[in-house]
């Protein structure tokens, strides 16, 4: 069983991963260039793990992960009041 608690824990991950770079969506044209560019670094560097744990791995939840993440970001917009 630890090899399948290790594998739900990367797909924990990389739906976290998944959610992060859709968030950064959300920051295009406010962020500064510095941060721009340790995050497009980031993402590419996150992408070639994703394929790697995907080629090594059956990710069936993955999907279902990221969804969870997103929805719950989403309804944390909703709840925070942004202030002008």
């Amino acid at each position: 069983m630890k090899d399948e608690k290790t594998l739900i824990e990367w797909v924990i991950l990389i739906g976290l991963f998944n959610a992060t770079v859709e968030q950064t969506s959300f920051l295009t044209g406010q962020t500064k260039q510095d941060a721009k560019v340790i995050f497009n670094r980031f993402t590419k560097e996150g992408i070639k793990l994703q394929k790697i744990i995907e080629k090594h791995s059956a990710l069936p939840q993955l999907e279902e992960v990221t969804e969870i993440i997103e929805n719950s970001i989403h309804e944390l917009r909703k709840k925070i009041k942004y202030e002008d």
